[in-house]
């Protein structure tokens, strides 16, 4: 070979004679007129964000929970146990510090008396604490992804947030939604810290423990309930692990830091709380806070039997039946994961602690709904992953779709007794088995604010605390003689006929236990269509009389 000349396009040639530089052409002229295009439809049609069917879903859900945890905050009236949280707050509002020592009064009220004391106080504003941590329980569902997975954060959230209880006792102002809310978050934490632990986690920890457990005495329920199903599984596993007593120590070496910054942070900041910043000595608050949370095994069996069983089966129908393939899926070793074996678990012990020892009041089925969502959530993302998918998912719509309507039947079309119907087509919720303050309280209440000047004096009964909401800016009294306005608590009777709106005497509470005798299949399918209760309610009455004005003395 003579010799090898490279070429401008990277080819090797292999030729005697040498190769012509090849000239390029010069560059045409520029054309004298531009190619005419719309750059304002090249702009507006630039892909910015693409949105997933999880992103939407999140989005749905997400906007979902908004609106219905926020309209109608005012709309349904305080209870007796809502009153009693809001005139504590709102003795906060008026005296600070000094009304810490109140024996009910919690980091909710303490907060609700802020923003009482900044905004005003109204039924509205007394339930924002407790709609913010409803929202807060829903928005756990994202930060529990990494343990659930995809699909089963996403049905987590949506179970919650269509849920007929979670969001009746959120709109209501329970403050059991705000401890289970922070149990959500511990939950969420001490997960995150599985995989990446950090003293700035374990703090956090500490904080959401302590709020869990002074919300409501049911924090005191539902951490026994965990621990016993952390022990179990504990126990469990070490039977079934080689070295134990190594890896005990191995375990102990690496995360000891960590456990004290969270014991340390835990039980300093509820004893803070606990005791309401100091103010009340913490072993009576104590006593107080395990006597409202504890009761004898017949009473809370028979209280779960009456009470938190009907709500399951009505209301919480899609729950259950999810929770129950859940179950079957992690039992056959269909879903293998650690986590969800331990929330079988808890479920089981939860409703058995509930079941045995609780003081089962209607809001205590939130915390067993969360458990059951869990082991739910673990079943929808087994699911997905099926090949039948396709067909199992108009199943669950459907079911989901039943509960949207239940929850807007009994959320806002009849979320308040009202006492004036007739007893044969006379609606009713599960949640009433402890009495519900009607419609018509409240009518009264501002009837009497409009007749009677302010400043004038108000003889009202301790175990009407409604009446003493609504009839807030008139002075207290004890005498029946020096008060303008005299309440008087009457009879409870059961089947009421329809009240006069002209008397002066009213049903103004409502309460509901079923009985399951008077059942039948047809009852039950109207029942759920349009919660007309099959059985008897109890109404209890009460007179409000106008007096003379009296002189101050």
């Amino acid at each position: 070979m003579a010799g090898a000349d490279r070429i401008p396009d990277d080819e090797w040639r292999l030729d005697e004679e040498p190769l012509e530089r090849v000239e390029p052409e010069p560059p045409s002229a520029a054309p004298t007129e531009k190619l005419a295009f719309n750059l304002s439809q090249v702009r507006l049609t630039r892909a910015v964000y693409v949105v997933t069917a999880e992103h939407l879903g999140w989005y749905i859900v997400a906007a979902y929970a908004l609106i219905t945890r926020t309209i109608a905050l005012g709309a349904r009236p305080l209870d007796a146990t809502q009153s009693t949280d809001a005139l504590t707050a709102l003795l906060i509002a008026q005296h600070g510090r000094l009304a810490f020592a109140l024996s009910d009064t919690s980091w909710v009220t303490i907060l609700q008396g802020w923003i009482f004391a900044a905004i005003g106080a109204s039924d509205a504003t007394s339930r924002i604490i407790v709609t913010l941590c409803g929202l807060l329980l829903i928005a756990t569902a994202f930060a529990l992804r990494p343990v659930l997975g995809r699909a089963g954060a996403l049905a987590f959230a949506a179970l919650i947030a269509i849920s007929p209880s979670v969001a009746y006792f959120s709109l209501g102002g329970s403050t059991v939604v705000a401890s289970t809310a922070f149990m959500m978050i511990a939950i969420a934490i001490a997960e995150s810290m599985r995989r990446r632990p950090s003293v700035l986690r374990a703090a956090g920890l500490g904080v959401a423990i302590a709020m869990w457990l002074t919300a409501d005495p049911i924090g005191y329920v539902t951490a026994s309930a965990m621990v016993v199903s952390l022990i179990l599984v504990g126990v469990a596993d070490l039977v079934r692990t080689n070295h134990r007593r190594l890896r005990l120590r191995v375990w102990w070496v690496r995360r000891r830091v960590l456990v004290i910054v969270g014991a340390v942070v835990a039980i300093g900041l509820w004893i803070v709380l606990t005791t309401a910043f100091f103010h009340r000595p913490l072993v009576p608050s104590v006593v107080y806070y395990f006597h409202a949370a504890f009761v004898a095994p017949s009473i809370a069996l028979h209280s779960a039997i009456r009470g938190t069983t009907p709500i399951l089966l009505f209301y919480e129908f899609i729950v259950v039946t999810l929770a129950i393939i859940g179950v079957f899926a992690v039992v056959s070793r269909r879903i293998g994961d650690r986590f969800a074996g331990w929330s079988v678990v808890w479920t089981i012990v939860s409703i058995a602690a509930f079941a045995s020892v609780s003081a089962n009041h209607p809001d205590s089925v939130v915390a067993i709904i969360l458990p059951l969502a869990i082991v739910a959530a673990y079943a929808v993302g087994w699911m997905h992953g099926l090949e039948r998918w396709n067909s199992i998912r108009y199943a669950i719509a459907a079911a989901a779709a039943l509960t949207l309507y239940v929850q807007i039947v009994a959320n806002f079309v009849y979320p308040a007794p009202d006492t004036s119907e007739a007893p044969w087509r006379r609606h009713a919720l599960l949640f009433w088995s402890e009495p519900a303050t009607s419609i018509r309280t409240v009518k009264e209440c501002e009837r009497v604010r409009n007749a009677v000047p302010t400043g004038a004096r108000a003889l009202i009964p301790d175990d009407a605390p409604q009446v003493q909401w609504y009839l807030r800016d008139f002075t207290q009294t004890d005498s029946p003689e020096d008060a303008n306005i005299v309440v008087t608590i009457g009879k409870t009777e059961s089947g009421a006929v329809a009240g006069d709106p002209d008397a002066s005497e009213f049903g103004f509470e409502e309460s509901w236990t079923p009985d399951f005798n008077k059942l039948t299949a047809f009852r039950a399918i109207r029942y759920f269509l349009t919660q007309r209760a099959w059985s008897d309610v109890e109404i209890r009455e009460l007179q409000i009389a106008i007096q003379p004005q009296k002189p101050n003395p």
